[in-house]
């Protein structure tokens, strides 16, 4: 048992050493509009807020999270994207693809319900600190009920961090004001942001 133990433990601590972390992150504010046609929803004045955490890593991948996706009432959660996407930086433009990746879904009660992940067809430009990002194919598994989501998402502000947010904290795990109320979403002026890791950043939007 002591032995199995110990090999858990190495395993673990191997694992960590050779996690990626984050060199560059960039927090997008915007809209996102959600449909349930192959057609490309898009962005309306009701369309829902949305955050989407972009990370340039250490190992010269890329993570794209979109933070608390949800759609009809129902929240899936922070939806990751690392392995499978494909990123081309050209003339100060960032071109980001995935083709049917699986994409673990983290941060909600229904998790678990989706076997913690999705499968998404997702095509992403970044351009001078904006971001759209077009979801063609979102693949949701609902407790053995299957649905295709197609989704839109527009950058209106963003804020980059150099060298601050590593991969276990790419997650918003809370947003508060100056006063420590906590918030829906970002506001204008200073954001107090404690990460899923537990690390607090200080944001102007």
């Amino acid at each position: 048992m002591k032995r199995f133990l110990l090999s858990a433990i190495a395993l673990v601590v191997a694992f960590a050493a050779n996690a990626a972390t984050a060199v560059e992150t960039t927090i997008f504010q915007g809209k996102i509009a959600v449909g349930f046609t192959a057609e490309i929803p898009e962005i309306g004045d009701d369309s829902d807020a949305a955050t989407v955490v972009f990370s340039k890593m250490d190992d010269g991948t890329y993570q794209f999270v979109l933070q608390q996706f949800s759609f009809s009432g129902l929240v899936i959660g922070d939806v990751t994207i690392t392995k499978g996407l494909n990123a081309e930086e050209k003339d100060g433009t960032i071109v980001l693809t995935t083709d049917n990746v699986e994409a673990p879904v983290t941060n909600s009660d229904m998790a678990a319900m989706l076997g913690g992940k999705v499968l998404i067809t997702m095509k992403a430009t970044i351009k001078e600190g904006k971001m759209v990002a077009e979801l063609s194919n979102i693949h949701v598994n609902l407790s053995g009920t299957e649905m295709d989501v197609t989704a839109k998402f527009e950058s209106s502000s963003s804020t980059t961090g150099i060298n601050s947010v590593s991969t276990a904290s790419a997650q918003t795990s809370r947003i508060y004001d100056l006063s420590g109320r906590e918030l829906p979403a970002m506001q204008k002026g200073l954001n107090i942001v404690k990460m899923a890791n537990g690390e607090t950043v200080k944001i102007i939007k």
